[in-house]
């Protein structure tokens, strides 16, 4: 199973880069997240021309016949295990997973359209940046459960 995350604007913050990294190296043999990161539309644009424009730039990056799953804070929420049970699916499926992050300004409605499927971490709002180290945390997580490791705790 390929894990691709597509996110908008670089990782600037180290200490969140390493928190990444931490979970990623983290991951079973075999699985590994591709991060894959499209610029930003930065200068004086509205908001909504900057997030179709950074949806055209998402969706040249998709890989084909991935499940793409559009992360926002109106997605349909999952606990722990549950995402462990959706990870699980896909991967019984043969399909790879692509998850999107928007940017600043969020994702361009028609890329939250055409996305199989909205998904949430949380209500909150969390920085663009954050949301990588949060994901990378929750696949790891997905994984542990998977193998009947300790790391998750109920």
């Amino acid at each position: 199973m390929r894990i691709i995350v597509i996110a908008v604007g670089k990782l600037r913050d180290r200490a969140v880069f390493e928190l990444t990294r931490k979970y990623e190296k983290r991951l079973p043999g075999g699985c590994k997240i591709e991060w894959v990161e499209v610029p930003a539309v930065s200068g004086r644009v509205e908001p909504e021309q900057a997030r179709a424009r950074e949806a055209e730039r998402i969706r040249r990056r998709i890989p084909e016949r991935a499940w793409v799953a559009a992360l926002s804070e109106k997605g349909r929420e999952m606990d722990s295990l549950a995402f462990a049970r959706w990870l699980s699916r896909l991967r019984d499926r043969g399909r790879d997973v692509c998850f999107i992050i928007g940017g600043v300004s969020g994702l361009h409605p028609s890329l939250l359209k055409k996305s199989d499927e909205t998904i949430s971490l949380s209500r909150l709002t969390f920085p663009h940046e954050l949301t990588r180290a949060i994901l990378a945390e929750q696949i790891y997580r997905a994984f542990s459960i998977l193998g009947n490791e300790p790391y998750h705790r109920e």
